[in-house]
Order: structure tokens, then C-alpha cells, then sequence
């Protein structure tokens, strides 16, 4: 009996120890239960344990940790969102307060912005538009809980589904969230049929639809969560009923906004055009020499409006054929030099400057001096500039290839016509369901793609512009085959242009659109072209260049006979010019059966008589060693030549979202 009083009293010594390490463990261990289910013990997984793990963590490696993070979101009849978020935070260090960083978009504006518990700050930088809450003059420590209250105003997309598209919970909070509720409220009249719900990090597209219930009491959809890991968010996808909205935003206007300025600019452009006198007709008299006081390298820029290398090379010619040098060849046809014979008078600076390039001199005591062809080449090269600005700068005021008042309209013509574009383009941008937020980095790359566009719009405009007016001055099958390049090239442009705009648009930009853009791209430029009018001075100069280069192109042998006869050295005081027009081949034959006579300009090595390969050669290096020359001298430089729903979405790629933390 003893035994069993003993062992009894044995047994209910060891049920008392047990009770007790029961009771001790279970104040040690937590104990996880729904919201909808009073106090039963869980089990904890191996995922929890890691969530508390890094709950734990935030307190001290961020300083702080949050409790809850509530997003209640009331859905309006016009499109807009209206968030409420309480955020529960608590600080185990020192910190000002916290920071929610909202991304800006091109698809959405956000508006009403309020903080209830700390004065706040809000900014915009780096493409987010920033609430700081807190104050730098003091420290919050423990518990604090902030709500942050804001609008989301979306716009309608044209050829969209306007569905409902939010980020319920930002993916960019730095620290685990304990707990958070979810509520979407949507309006009361809303015909709800299904939402998909994706959760994880930016991006991802993991499925979250088991953790919300549709409340029909409240009409809302509704969520609940614990141990939300850092940089997860809830991105809530709703399909909306065709033309639900009312009274949304909407950019529609900038379509009519578009068009509007689109016509206005062609109709001004085509009322400076057809205003605009017609330029006189250009009479072309018979001309057996030059314009008078004229240079070739002159005729060259009048007749096609620029100096180019041909135009300076000539005046190698022009010097010879006044005497002032002589062009040396020597025994191997290409040891061309050059050598003094007398200094320039009564010409141009432009001649002066390369007279004295050649032998460092222009006056008496460079006589006698020579010039290898490549230093020729070298100096030239390097005052070819030079050269080009002082032949231009003569031909300005009364004696400008163009009038004054013409230029003036033509410019402002070109700048009309730049603004159709850029007006295209910039509302092209906006009208784009693209993310974009006007940072200064994206400003200055859309200014940037806008000013590229207008320059190449107005680069290949110019050149045809440039065949226009100099059509009968240049070679008519080069001329020709330019323009056609050239206009090949503005329809490239053109239909590159407008399928930027249809890929940038999204298609929100309507058909009819593209339409009048088409048809204004392709009538500005005709009536541009023609709104310059040549000065009077010019009328005449280039009306004799006209009957100049008709001369040397058909010509007569009789009457080159007879000019021979008058002038023996006539056949050299054309070749420069001749040259500069392209019509050198053409010249010389014209003299195959007349004895062209010696000149002091002209040294060939064992020869008497003029030569057409030999003066060909001799062109061609004293060409290619000036070409050379320029092209070095500008590479020295730094300078250069021209030379639907289908059900796809993505956690935080909803309106709003974004992220935040302590400060």
C-alpha cells in the first residue's frame, strides 16, 4: 500500500513538472492565429519563422521596424483612386520620420495630398513624386502611426481597356510589414466579374488572388496579410465595363489641338508662299567671257550658293592664266611646283590671301619664290577658311544672292513649318500611355529627339531647296539625279517620322491624324521652296554665268576662232572657269583642230604644245593634293566635313505604388 501512496504521489510530482514546462514554452513560443479565428494554436512554418527572422532584423539594421501597413482605396465614377494608407511604425533608434515615394506618369496625375500625424514635405526628383514626413529639427522614437491620404486621377485610353489598374501596396517599402489590410472600394454601380491579384517584387507576376474575398455588403474587394517581406507589393488588376467611366480625364483634346496647329501652320506657310512676288524672270544674254570683275572661285559660289574645294582649287588656273604664277611640270608628270612670277593687283583679298599661302608673301619680294605641290597643298589647306569667309562676306548686303526680305520670309516660313513637327511629336508624346514622367533628364532627351528630328527635317528641305534655285546653273544630270536622292530621302524621313509617332502613340493617336500630318509633311517643302527671291544684282550676275556656261557648252568653232584671233590667250582665261562649271572636258575638245599657243602660266616638262591628258594629270594631282590639304587642316582642327485584357499584369504596374521608409 505504502508502494502505491508513493507511486502516486511519484506520479503527480511528475505531471506538476510537466504542467509547468508546458506553460514555460508556451509564453516563450507565439502563437499565429486568422483574424477570424479566436486564439488557436498554429503551427509555425519554416517561411514564418524566416518573416519574424527579418521583422527582428529591420529593428536593428534599419532602425526601426513596421507593424501594420493598411491601404484602404475608394474607386470614383470619373477614374480616380482615392488612397487612405495607415502606416503603423516603430523606431528602436532615433529617426526624423518617414519618406513614401510615389511614381510620376504620363498616365496619371496625383493630386490632394495630406499626412495626419507630422508636418510633411512633398517634392518631386528622380521621376517620384516625394512625401517626407517628419521634421529635421527632431527625433520620434517607439510607436508612431502616420496616414497618408492622396488622389489618383487616370486617363481614359482611346484604343485601351480602361480597366481598373492599382498598386494596392508599394513595392519599394524597405522594411518586412507585420500585418496589413487591403480594401478597393468600388463604386456602387459597378458590374464586378472577376480581378486578378499579383504579388512579389517589382515585375513579378506571382498570383495572389487566395488572399482576397469579394465583400458584396460593402462592395469591395478585400485582403489581409502578415509578414509581408521587404520590397513586396499587391498590384490589383479589374476588368471595367466598356465606357464605364464618367467624367474622366481625358487627352483627347490634344487630337484637335494637333490638327488645329497642323493646318494653321500649312495655311501660313502656303500664305507667305503664294503672296510672295514672283521672282522676275532671269534673262540670259550671250556671254563670251565671264561676268566682268568676277573670279571663278566667285563664279563657282554664285552659281550653286556655296564655296566649296572645286571653287578654291580654280584659283590655281586663275593665277596662271593672269600671269601671276607659273604651274611647273616636271619629269615625272606629277613633281608639279608652283613659282612666283609677279604679285597680285587690283584683285580680290580672297586671291591675295592665297597668293601669299603659296609663298608667304604677296607683294614684290615673293617673285621668283616657288611651292612644292604638297606645301601648296599644306597652306591651302590651312587657310581654306579663310578663304571660303571672305568670298562669302563679299556677297552680302545689296550684293547677297538673295534679297534681304525674301531670306526673312523664308526663315520664318522654315520655322512655321518646324513647329507643325515639333507640335506632332510633343503631343504624340503625351498622348502615350508610356510611363513617362518629366524629369529634367527626360525633358532634355525628348528635346533632344524633337531637335535632331527638325534638324535633319530641315538639312534635307535645304538640299532641296539648293537644286531648286541652282537647277540651270548646275550639271543637269547631276542636278537631276540629286534632286530625286534627295526627295527619296525626305519620303524616308517622312514616313520614318510618322512610324515614330504610330510606335510612340500607342495608337492613341487617331488615324485622320496621320493623315494631315502625311499630306502637310508632303506640301510644306513645295511651298517653301520658291519663297527666296534673288536680288537684283544677283538677277544680272547670274543671268550672265547662265549665258557664260551656254557659251562654253555649244560654242561654235567660227566663233572660237575668231575670240582666239582677238585674244590668244583665251582658251586659258576660260579654263578656270570652265573648270569651276564642270565643263573642262567639253572646253579643251573644243580646241582639238586649233593650235592653242604657248603661256607663261603654263610649263610643260618636254613639251610645246598644249596637251589635253597632260593638263588633265596635272588637275587632277593639283585637285587632290589641295583636297588633302583642307581635309588635314580641318582634322587638325577638331572640325569635320559633310561629308486588350487578356489578364496581363505585374506586381507595382498599376497607377501609384512606388516605395519608402525611415529617414
Amino acid at each position: 500500500m505504502f508502494d502505491n501512496i508513493q507511486g502516486n504521489k511519484l506520479s503527480k510530482t511528475l505531471l506538476s513538472i510537466m504542467i509547468v514546462i508546458v506553460i514555460t514554452f508556451s509564453g516563450i513560443v507565439p502563437i499565429y492565429a486568422d483574424d477570424d479565428v479566436s486564439n488557436d494554436t498554429k503551427s509555425i512554418s519554416s517561411e514564418q519563422q524566416g518573416f519574424e527572422s527579418g521583422f527582428n532584423e529591420d529593428y536593428y539594421v534599419n532602425g526601426y521596424a513596421t507593424n501594420s501597413f493598411d491601404v484602404d482605396i475608394k474607386v470614383n465614377k470619373d477614374y480616380s483612386y482615392d488612397f487612405t494608407e495607415t502606416i503603423d511604425v516603430d523606431f528602436k533608434t532615433q529617426k526624423h520620420g518617414i519618406v513614401r515615394n510615389i511614381p510620376i506618369a504620363g498616365n496619371y496625375k496625383i493630386k490632394n495630398i495630406s499626412v495626419e500625424g507630422d508636418d510633411y514635405d512633398v517634392k518631386k526628383e528622380d521621376g517620384n513624386l516625394i512625401i517626407k514626413i517628419g521634421s529635421a529639427d527632431r527625433y520620434v522614437n517607439g510607436r508612431k502611426t502616420y496616414k497618408i491620404k492622396y488622389r489618383i486621377e487616370n486617363y481614359l485610353q482611346r484604343n485601351s481597356e480602361n480597366n481598373i489598374y492599382v498598386d494596392v501596396l508599394p513595392t519599394g517599402w524597405e522594411t518586412v510589414i507585420l500585418s496589413s489590410k487591403l480594401r478597393v472600394k468600388l463604386p456602387d454601380d459597378f458590374k464586378y466579374d472577376g480581378f486578378k491579384a499579383y504579388s512579389g517584387h517589382y515585375g513579378s507576376s506571382g498570383d495572389n488572388n487566395d488572399k482576397w474575398y469579394y465583400n458584396k455588403e460593402n462592395h469591395s474587394l478585400e485582403s489581409s496579410d502578415t509578414m509581408i517581406p521587404a520590397k513586396v507589393g499587391i498590384t490589383l488588376l479589374v476588368k471595367t465595363p466598356k465606357s464605364y467611366w464618367v467624367g474622366a480625364r481625358s487627352k483627347s483634346w490634344s487630337n484637335i489641338f494637333n490638327t488645329i496647329v497642323v493646318l494653321a501652320c500649312f495655311a501660313a506657310v502656303a500664305f507667305i508662299r503664294l503672296s510672295r512676288n514672283k521672282n522676275k524672270e532671269i534673262v540670259s544674254p550671250v556671254m563670251f567671257n565671264p561676268p566682268e570683275g568676277i573670279t571663278p572661285a566667285e563664279l563657282g559660289y554664285l552659281a550653286d550658293g556655296a564655296v566649296d574645294k572645286k571653287d578654291v582649287t580654280s584659283l590655281y588656273l586663275y593665277l596662271a592664266s593672269k600671269g601671276y604664277i607659273q604651274i611647273e611640270e616636271g619629269s615625272d608628270k606629277k613633281a608639279i611646283k608652283f613659282k612666283a612670277l609677279k604679285a597680285p593687283v587690283n584683285e580680290p583679298g580672297f586671291v591675295n590671301k592665297f597668293y601669299k599661302s603659296l609663298f608667304g608673301s604677296d607683294s614684290e619680294s615673293s617673285i621668283g619664290k616657288t611651292a612644292s605641290l604638297e606645301k601648296a597643298g599644306e597652306s591651302i589647306g590651312e587657310a581654306y577658311d579663310t578663304i571660303c569667309s571672305q568670298i562669302e562676306d563679299k556677297y552680302s548686303g545689296e550684293m547677297s544672292i538673295f534679297s534681304g526680305s525674301s531670306l526673312v520670309m523664308e526663315q520664318l516660313a522654315m520655322v512655321i513649318g518646324c513647329i507643325g513637327y515639333g507640335v506632332t511629336l510633343a503631343l504624340g508624346i503625351y498622348r502615350s500611355d508610356l510611363p513617362i514622367y518629366f524629369s529634367g533628364a527626360v525633358v532634355a532627351m525628348i528635346g533632344g529627339l524633337l531637335i535632331f528630328t527638325l534638324l535633319i527635317w530641315i538639312y534635307i528641305t535645304s538640299k532641296i531647296r539648293t537644286h531648286y534655285y541652282y537647277r540651270k546653273s548646275m550639271n543637269a544630270v547631276k542636278s537631276a539625279s540629286g534632286l530625286i536622292v534627295w526627295i527619296i530621302l525626305y519620303l524616308i524621313f517622312t514616313a520614318g517620322f510618322i512610324l515614330m509617332m504610330a510606335a510612340i502613340g500607342k495608337k492613341e493617336t487617331p488615324t485622320y491624324i496621320f493623315l494631315i500630318f502625311a499630306l502637310y509633311s508632303l506640301l510644306i517643302p513645295v511651298f517653301v521652296v520658291g519663297i527666296k527671291a534673288r536680288s537684283e544684282y544677283n538677277r544680272k550676275i547670274y543671268g550672265e554665268i547662265l549665258g557664260f556656261k551656254e557659251f562654253i557648252a555649244t560654242a561654235e568653232i567660227d566663233r572660237i576662232n575668231e575670240l582666239v584671233t582677238d585674244n590668244p590667250s583665251y582658251f586659258y582665261d576660260v579654263l578656270p572657269y570652265a573648270y569651276v562649271l564642270g565643263l573642262t572636258s567639253k572646253w579643251v575638245k573644243k580646241f582639238d583642230n586649233i593650235k592653242i599657243p604657248e603661256h607663261e602660266g603654263y610649263s610643260y616638262y618636254n613639251m610645246t604644245v598644249f596637251d589635253y591628258m597632260r593638263i588633265n594629270m596635272m588637275m587632277n594631282s593639283i585637285q587632290h593634293s589641295t583636297y588633302s590639304g583642307i581635309a588635314a587642316a580641318n582634322a587638325d582642327s577638331g572640325g569635320g566635313g559633310i561629308g486588350d485584357f487578356s489578364g496581363g499584369g505585374f506586381s507595382g504596374g498599376g497607377s501609384g505604388g512606388g516605395g519608402g521608409g525611415a529617414w
